[in-house]
């Protein structure tokens, strides 16, 4: 796996998702993971999105969500155990990108602490053959997690929600706060999120 190739086009598409909005006042984080190493390469805390370079990335391990190496110019996203969860429970995923997409902040299911997790089921619409599904009806299920404020808390839960039931989608929400994708490679990953933000955009269009 080239790294570098991968870094930098998800250094292309962090401009993309800046001008739509998705990743304003440097919110949102994206990740590749290199499987042979076990390295994460993760965008640093606090960097502006639309002015992104592969130097904003920091590495840290897979197992232990650590930084590989100490640099005291970068912290690694405050949201990395969400990512270092992604890639221990779907194994073949390289790539991860989390965006404040406004349809998925928008979206409520009221969620709490008393029930931090729940499966939504999306609308049978036609983009959903981009994730691999032809079915004429699969109504689909992806994952919400309540927003907490120790971020380490939506990782459990999203691992505990998937121990009830696997995701049949390569997303899932944090309610008020973003939308997660995962895929194969850093274009796969895109596709599903470009995908994700069409259903989410259908389901509240539906709510209105």
């Amino acid at each position: 796996m080239k790294i570098k190739e991968e870094l930098s086009s998800l250094v292309e598409y962090s401009r993309t998702y800046y001008s739509r909005m998705w990743m304003f006042a440097t919110a949102g984080n994206l990740s590749v993971l290199d499987p042979e190493s076990g390295v994460i390469w993760i965008t640093a805390s606090g960097r502006d999105k639309g002015r992104l370079s592969v130097d904003d990335f920091i590495g840290v391990s897979l197992r232990s969500g650590e930084p590989i190496e100490d640099d005291p110019g970068k912290r690694p996203s405050a949201e990395t155990s969400i990512h270092t969860a992604i890639y221990s429970q779907f194994p073949g995923s390289t790539c991860i990108l989390h965006v404040h997409t406004p349809t998925s902040c928008a979206l409520e299911f009221g969620l709490s602490r008393d029930e931090p997790f729940r499966f939504i089921t999306l609308p049978n619409t036609e983009i959903i053959k981009a994730y691999g599904n032809f079915l004429e009806e699969p109504n689909l299920k992806a994952l919400v997690v309540h927003n907490h404020g120790y971020v380490p808390r939506i990782s459990e839960d999203f691992k505990l929600a998937l121990n009830k039931k696997v995701s049949d989608v390569p997303f899932f929400l944090i309610e008020n706060h973003g939308i997660t994708v995962w895929g194969k490679n850093v274009w796969d990953a895109n596709k599903n999120l470009e995908a994700s933000e069409f259903v989410l955009q259908v389901m509240l269009s539906r709510k209105m």
